[in-house]
Order: C-alpha cells, then sequence, then structure tokens
C-alpha cells in the first residue's frame, strides 16, 4: 500500500471516529453567573443562594443602553441545600445559570457564624464551579444584600469587588485573601484553622430590592474590605482589624506593599510615612521542657515616602538607624495584636500546629489531642529586621521661606 492510500485510509478512520458536539452548550442558552452569596433562608432549614448573573447585551449595547440599564441582575432561590437551591434557579431563570465565572462566594456573618464546610461541598464537589473562587464574609449583613453592591468604574459589580480585593492585597496588605480552595485545606488540615476577608456593606438606600432594577437610576450601596474573618474550625469567631490582618501576614510571609507611620524621632506629633517594598516571614516551633515556643523572624525593607516635618538625615545619621528601630516596633506590636487576638479565640490561623506536625511527628498525635489549649498557652518571640533603603529623590525637602 502506498503513502498516499495510508493516508487516505488513517483520514477516513478519523472521520469515521468523530462523535460530534453531543455536549455542547450555546452560549445563548447560558447564564453567566458572576458572584455567589450565601445566607439561612427564612424558613426553617433552608439555604438562601442569591446570584449575579451578567447581561451580555447590556454589557456591550450601545453607551446610551450601558449606561441606564443594569449589565447583570440578581436572583435568588432557596433548598435545604446549596445543590437543590442550584437547581431551582431554573425556574426563575430562562437562562440555565453557568458558574465557571463566579469571582467570589460571599457568606452572611449569620451563616458564617453557624459554620460553612456545608454549604462549600457543593462547590467542592462539582465540577462547574472554580475552587479560585475567593470566599468573603460581610459582616452584620446578608449575602444577597452584598450583592447589590455596585462601583462607579466598573459595569460588573464582581469584576470590581474582584479589583477592590487585589488593590487591597498588593496595595494595602491588609485583607487575607482566601480561595475555596485555601479554605477547603484549611478545614481538612489539622494545626491550622481558616481566615478570610471580610467585606462591609455601605447602604446608600435603607431598603435594598433583591430583585434588582432593570434601570440604574442610582448605586443603592457600597463596600469596602477592612480587614478579616477569623474562623475555629469552620464558624466565624471574631473579626480582625487592619493592623491585626497584617500582623497575620507577617507572619506568614504575605506582606506585599503598604504604608507604616512611625513618629518622627526629633520633632512631637509629626508622622513619617514608610513604604514596604519587601518583606519576609517565617516561624519555627520548639519544643521544650516549659511548654512550646514560637520563633517569628521578620525582615522588612522599606523607602521613606513622606516626612511632615523636615530631618537632615545627612548631619544626624543616627537618626535614620532611630526611624528603623520605630519601624521595627511597629511591625512587632501588629504581629502580637494579632497572635493574642488568635490566642484568645483559641483558633490558630497561622498554622503552628501544622508546622509543628510536619517538624515533630512523633509529638504531634499527643498535643492534637488538646490542641486549643496548648496553642492558648504557647509563648511567642519575635525578632524584625527592618532596613529604611531610600529616601525618595531628594536629600533635603523644600523649605517655606518665612
Amino acid at each position: 500500500m502506498g503513502i498516499r492510500a495510508k493516508i487516505g485510509l488513517i483520514a477516513l478512520i478519523m472521520v469515521v471516529m468523530l462523535t460530534g458536539c453531543w455536549s455542547r452548550r450555546e452560549l445563548e442558552t447560558l447564564g453567566f453567573i458572576t458572584a455567589v452569596g450565601l445566607d439561612h433562608a427564612r424558613e426553617e432549614g433552608k439555604i438562601q443562594l442569591t446570584v449575579q448573573m451578567a447581561k451580555p447585551f447590556a454589557i456591550t449595547g450601545s453607551v446610551q443602553t450601558a449606561v441606564q440599564e443594569k449589565p447583570f441582575h440578581v436572583m435568588t432561590a432557596t433548598g435545604h441545600t446549596v445543590f437543590e437551591a442550584v437547581r431551582n434557579l431554573n425556574s426563575i431563570s430562562p437562562r440555565r445559570p453557568f458558574w465557571t465565572h463566579a469571582r467570589f462566594i460571599v457568606f452572611g456573618e449569620d451563616m458564617a457564624r453557624d459554620g460553612i464546610q456545608e454549604a462549600l461541598d457543593f462547590f467542592d464537589r462539582d465540577g462547574e464551579p472554580r475552587r479560585t473562587s475567593f470566599v468573603m464574609i460581610v459582616q452584620e449583613a446578608k449575602a444577597s444584600d452584598f450583592l447589590q453592591v455596585e462601583f462607579s468604574q466598573e459595569p460588573l459589580p464582581s469584576e470590581g469587588v474582584f479589583a477592590l480585593l487585589q488593590g487591597t492585597r498588593l496595595a494595602q496588605s491588609t485583607v487575607a485573601a482566601m480561595t475555596v480552595n485555601d479554605l477547603l485545606q484549611s478545614l481538612e488540615g489539622e494545626g491550622i484553622d481558616p481566615i478570610t476577608v471580610r467585606v462591609e456593606l455601605i447602604r446608600l438606600e435603607e431598603d435594598i430590592d433583591i430583585g434588582g432594577d432593570v434601570l440604574r437610576d442610582q448605586i443603592k450601596a457600597k463596600t469596602r474590605m477592612t480587614g478579616s474573618a477569623m474562623f475555629k474550625d469552620d464558624r466565624l469567631v471574631a473579626w480582625m482589624n487592619k493592623p491585626e490582618t497584617r500582623g497575620y501576614l507577617w507572619v506568614t510571609g504575605q506582606v506585599k506593599s503598604g504604608i507604616i507611620n512611625i513618629n518622627e524621632p526629633t520633632v512631637q506629633d509629626a508622622y513619617a510615612s514608610l513604604e514596604i517594598v519587601s518583606s519576609r516571614g517565617s516561624f519555627k516551633p520548639q519544643l521544650t521542657r516549659d511548654g512550646i515556643k514560637v520563633l517569628i523572624q521578620v525582615e522588612v525593607h522599606a523607602n521613606l515616602g513622606e516626612m511632615q516635618q523636615y530631618i537632615d538625615i545627612r548631619k544626624e545619621p543616627a537618626l535614620w538607624v532611630s526611624m528603623e528601630r520605630r519601624m521595627a516596633e511597629v511591625v512587632k506590636n501588629e504581629i502580637m495584636a494579632a497572635v493574642e487576638k488568635a490566642q484568645h479565640f483559641g483558633a490558630d490561623i497561622f498554622g503552628f500546629g501544622a508546622e509543628i506536625k510536619r517538624r515533630h511527628p512523633k509529638e504531634w498525635p499527643r498535643l492534637r489531642e488538646n490542641w486549643e489549649e496548648e496553642f492558648k498557652r504557647l509563648t511567642v518571640e519575635v525578632e524584625v529586621k527592618a532596613r529604611i533603603k531610600r529616601a525618595g529623590l531628594v536629600l533635603k525637602r523644600a523649605s517655606i521661606r518665612k
């Protein structure tokens, strides 16, 4: 058989074996879910599922249409399980909900305090939702209300919330973001408790219609991110403010950037702002006769971003060292604030126990039986190396002629 005949035979076999698009999904039949909210329903024992669904024709239409009509719609359904509520959405949506594009899942505070593990099972088990969606907890509000927030710069609220999260993480380092995958690993692992983003709902109107208006007359609610939500197992137990959250991030080596304000050495009630440019954090648990000791080591580099009063560092180099010492003290205080709050609630968000399990596998079974109390009793020692690298583009600030 010649080469041409062989190629023809292979091509014929391939054509016969092609099965076609038997499982195709036409775009015009899908409703793209961009955000998900979970609350307790009014009916006892049921879950309320709220979703934001994009309206492509409102996003891609004319400028006049895009301004007047909301490019998303908010829908809600209930069920004894999340999966049942998901299927019940089909009775109110002409398009089949498609979950792959969900940016985040937000829990109302009431549901988060009662436990979130059961509600997460659907997002872990089903193949369509992605584990890369971020998990958030809304303080003193329902998730259904939170999904009404909007942004004047972004047509889709989910994109606005995602951009706000990324900006806060990278520019301020004051939120501890966890994806569904991160959260599930923390819940499954030993010696570690979850921590995730806290969001607040800023109501611009008292009454928020959960169905959403067709036309965008005005923004009804905004949001801000102000720290983190601390969990013990799968239950929300406490809120962490921004300094406490950054204390947690110092320990776990997740601080990307941010501003540290210190008192200027020679001027009372005057501040200098330092921009964090790099940092490294680690911890090492030690088992001693007196108990468990954890050594936390942090190295942080910063640039001088602003000074309220002039200091000529060229003439007084000791002041530069003084500012570095003050910066190290701020970092240490933030770390200790985070550790003390975590110990107060018995929530090992740092993973001290998980590290002990890794380093001392023979001792861990004994400690695991009463780890919450062991965690509350352990002692922490903090070492901070702080260095100010640059002073900006000027050595001497401009002075006002008097």
